[in-house]
């Protein structure tokens, strides 16, 4: 149980850096641990199910309230499950991290956003919670278009960076 609960948390703290804290993993990070976090999430999602059948067996809720709770148990182990990998470039970046720019390819700069993350820009190949630059600026957002290859520029390394600039890279390879 001690397990259950320690990944856990470290799933829900990478879960919640990635999306507060604008972090974005790298391409090369997120193509190397891809199988791995759908492995862990298919692993973890039953794990969750087990765990909040179990939990509402014993506060004695209806069977009704516990399909709906392990039905949401199952996505919730998932993400978190799969997000696990992340605290390796999260944690590594706080601790040796340095100014980079790491390159990313743009999926769509056209969205609304939600809540904590206004004009969004969605890079391709990217996970879920960590797809995306948030809050940049409209005038850079209307010059992006899908296929527009960016640098995104803050405190990191080459696995991963807690975003702060957003900038195009021109087709013949310079900085605009």
């Amino acid at each position: 149980m001690l397990l259950v609960a320690t990944w856990l948390l470290l799933g829900l703290f990478s879960s919640f850096v990635l999306i507060v804290a604008n972090f974005i993993p790298s391409t090369e990070w997120a193509a190397a641990t891809h199988h791995w976090r759908m492995i862990l999430g298919l692993v973890c999602a039953p794990l969750f199910v087990w765990v909040a059948w179990k939990g509402g067996e014993k506060a004695k809720a209806s069977e009704l309230n516990r399909v709906f709770v392990a039905s949401f148990s199952a996505v919730f182990g998932y993400f978190l499950g799969g997000n696990i990998l992340f605290i390796w470039p999260l944690l590594l970046a706080l601790t040796a991290g340095h100014q980079v720019s790491l390159p990313f390819t743009v999926l769509r700069a056209t969205d609304i956003g939600v809540k904590y993350c206004h004009s969004p820009v969605i890079l391709v190949d990217m996970p879920f919670f960590a797809h995306g630059v948030c809050h940049v600026p409209e005038g850079i957002r209307t010059s992006l278009s899908p296929g527009s290859r960016i640098l995104v520029r803050g405190w990191g390394t080459r696995y991963g960076v807690y975003a702060d600039e957003l900038r195009l890279i021109a087709p013949k390879g310079s900085r605009l």
